[in-house]
């Protein structure tokens, strides 16, 4: 992105750029050798890093219910991410059928949930959010407005 095209150049911007504990990792690593860079990254990930990232990555998928505040869409981008870091190499029907599985369950409502077991039962992971999103518009028209009291 900077144009550090060399792994020497590489190096010694990462370097710089450390602080703290971050840098204090510095001290086992050979900077003039040829596999510094990856040196560094594995000493940081080891360091920062969680232990089991793709086990907590699952865990976080398997307990992933949409906030309050949280749309539709956001929440079904949060599972896909969830999900890539958990099963990279999943197939794409594998993934869906996890996606589709936890969104459901995972959804706001239990009505929409519901909805959703009904009438997107034989329907792919975009589908059935494509047809949450349709569930919330139709039930944002149907609810009653706030009467205004005139005195």
């Amino acid at each position: 992105m900077n144009a550090w095209t060399s792994t020497e150049n590489k190096v010694q911007n990462l370097t710089l750029a450390l602080e703290g504990p971050a840098a204090e990792i510095l001290k086992d690593v050979n900077e003039s050798s040829p596999t510094a860079y990856d040196e560094i990254w594995t000493l940081l990930a080891r360091r920062f890093g969680q232990t089991d990232a793709p086990r907590d990555a699952m865990r976080r998928f398997d307990n992933r219910r949409q906030t309050d505040n949280e749309s539709i869409p956001e929440y079904a981008q949060a599972l896909r991410v969830l999900h890539r870091e958990a099963w990279p190499t999943a197939t794409s029907s594998q993934r869906d059928s996890d996606l589709k599985r936890r969104f459901e369950d995972g959804v706001l409502g239990p009505e929409m949930s519901q909805f959703l077991r009904l009438h997107a039962r034989d329907d792919d992971f975009a589908t059935t959010v494509l047809k949450a999103r349709q569930f919330v518009d139709a039930s944002e028209l149907i609810k009653p407005k706030k009467s205004v009291k005139i005195i």
